[in-house]
């Protein structure tokens, strides 16, 4: 059927306009059937046409047949294969992997469940897309301190950590972030880009041997200090980095915010601490609660810059290394700093949980 020019301009206006709603509705089909429709039109052979968008002169033919009767091109919405597993079933496999947290789910074994328990088959390829449909993700598990105790973690928010930067730094305290971290000679591996199809492997000689780190690190600055030592930290090494601190920093008065380890409790170390109160102030976080202290995403950063994917064959070797890191952290402060601005971002989450204001002075560091 000839159609005159007025109908074949209106035709092609109503095609671009149902190829602007497809795209609006993400309906690519849709697009593309409307794009060929107004190619057609527009006198357009049908063997270009054909050619262009990859289709065949039967489905071409189908599409003008249907927009000639019903005047579209969206697709009709096609109820799919039913599914094999009963709506009912489908929410007691839920239940059943999500009461299972400490067992790993993969595809694989939610395919063998489903055929041990429902004696239901199903590719392993297409199970992501049901475990999805339920509303499961895959992905990866977290550890929970299940013996912190929330009620001194809120006040710790709420009261103490406003008590110290309200207080100590108008009476002339720098204040410091202190913690301990060890590393082994094995070194940690992590994931990197390297070839396709190539393993990335790194030489370890299996020597076992391990250097501790015992650091302070301050907010305001970006400044840190760390001592390295080769032995098990103690009570006594501790007050040796106390001592060593107050000389490198030249200051007055030192206040260092630590975890609960036992030797930071010694009770020979409390005695000395009573004499030393002029100078020198420990605070302790609550218990279970390496979250609250930014310097464990500096170990995390150190570790991640200079000690992944590597390997030492002695402890001296790694030691040494480690003393040029130290000596390199003070050109990098601008990175320090900005790893920082990251935790404090996190520990104003902290702050809002409890619905406390963060402190002035983290927030002025915040803001910088």
């Amino acid at each position: 059927m000839k159609l005159t020019e007025v109908e074949r301009q209106k035709k092609i206006a109503d095609l671009q306009k149902q190829g602007k709603e497809g795209s609006a509705a993400k309906d690519v089909q849709g697009v593309i059937r409307s794009k060929a429709l107004v190619a057609y039109y527009k006198g357009m052979s049908r063997t270009v046409i054909v050619a262009c968008f990859g289709i065949s002169y039967k489905t071409l033919k189908r599409w003008l047949k249907r927009y000639e009767s019903e005047g579209q091109v969206s697709d009709q919405v096609r109820s799919g294969r039913p599914t094999r597993l009963p709506v009912e079933k489908e929410a007691e496999l839920k239940a059943m992997i999500v009461s299972q947290k400490r067992r790993v789910w993969t595809a694989r074994h939610v395919c063998v469940m489903l055929q041990t328990v429902f004696g239901v088959v199903f590719s392993v390829k297409y199970l992501p897309q049901l475990l999805a449909r339920l509303g499961l993700s895959f992905h990866k598990a977290v550890h929970f301190l299940e013996r912190k105790d929330n009620e001194k973690r809120r006040v710790w928010i709420q009261t103490t950590l406003p008590a110290i930067y309200a207080d100590a730094l108008k009476e002339g305290w720098r204040i410091f972030f202190q913690d301990e971290v060890g590393f082994q000679t094995e070194g940690t591996l992590a994931y990197t880009w390297g070839a396709k199809g190539e393993k990335i492997e790194i030489p370890n000689q299996g020597r076992h041997g391990r250097v501790n780190l015992i650091g302070a690190f301050e907010l305001g600055t970006g400044l840190f200090y760390g001592v390295l030592t080769r032995f098990k930290v103690n009570a006594c090494r501790f007050r040796r980095f106390l001592c060593h601190l107050k000389h490198e920093m030249r200051t007055d008065k030192l206040l260092l915010i630590c975890d609960n380890a036992r030797f930071h409790k010694a009770k020979w170390l409390q005695e000395w601490l009573k004499t030393q109160v002029d100078w020198l102030r420990l605070e302790f976080l609550p218990a279970y609660s390496p979250d609250f202290n930014p310097i464990e995403r500096l170990w995390r950063w150190i570790k991640q810059e200079y000690t992944h994917n590597d390997c030492w064959p002695s402890q001296s070797a790694l030691l040494l290394d480690l003393k040029q890191v130290l000596t390199a952290l003070p050109s990098r402060s601008l990175e320090l700093l900005g790893l920082m601005r990251q935790e404090l971002k996190r520990y104003k989450d902290a702050f809002d949980f409890y619905n406390t204001p963060f402190p002035k002075p983290l927030l002025a560091l915040l803001s910088s």
